[in-house]
């Protein structure tokens, strides 16, 4: 046997002598572990946040605008127009060719 592998016996048997060690955390560690990361919670908005928001709120106001702008369109699409349409063209019923 090579001097590397009775190193290695003797480093075995030493630590099957060693005396057994508790190890738990000490008391209260687990307490201010939690008591740290919930202290730092609000590091404060980012620019990012801030503009997305901005961002966010500008779009929902471009949406009502165009919804307002084009409600005469829209209801008009919505409502029903059979009778512009003659009774046996069944194709005028489907599409409207601007009549």
């Amino acid at each position: 046997m090579n001097p590397a592998d009775k190193s290695w016996e003797k480093l075995v048997a030493a630590a099957r002598r060693a005396p057994a060690r508790d190890e738990s955390a000490p008391f209260g560690f687990s307490t201010r572990v939690a008591a740290l990361a919930f202290s730092q919670r609000d590091p404060g908005s980012s620019i990012f946040a801030r503009l997305s928001l901005r961002a966010a709120a500008v779009a929902c106001i471009l949406a009502v605008a165009a919804v307002a702008a084009n409600f005469s369109a829209i209801k008009g699409a919505l409502s029903d127009d059979a009778q512009t349409a003659a009774p046996d063209d069944p194709i005028g019923e489907v599409v409207d060719m601007g009549s």
